[in-house]
């Protein structure tokens, strides 16, 4: 599977999961395999996908606008030999593949 694909199948995940709405474009960004201690302390291989969701506007309670909220840092974590998406890292947690916390 090329680095397109894996991209592919994670923005297809964030979709289904309702994590990206189908009319945003956000940076992805698929690096290098490399071999990481994963949440249950074992280590693997795997395929970073990195992406930043966009700023969101914030509005005064008269609708004005009142700046943004800055778009967080993320990644989704890929299995190198079965390119089955493991979870998803956020600054609040994990999130799984199904959309769970």
């Amino acid at each position: 599977m090329t680095k397109e694909e894996i991209i592919e199948k994670v923005k297809k995940n964030m979709k289904a999961i309702g994590w990206l709405d189908y009319d945003r474009e956000i940076g992805i960004e698929c690096w290098d395999k490399e071999e990481i201690e994963d949440r249950e302390y074992n280590k693997r291989e795997i395929y970073r996908v990195f992406f930043r969701f966009p700023d969101e506007p914030m509005f005064t309670t008269d609708g004005k606008p009142n700046g943004a909220i800055e778009g967080y840092y993320c990644s989704c974590y890929v299995d190198a030999n079965t390119f089955e998406i493991l979870y998803y890292s956020r600054p609040h947690g994990y999130i799984e593949p199904d959309g769970t916390y």
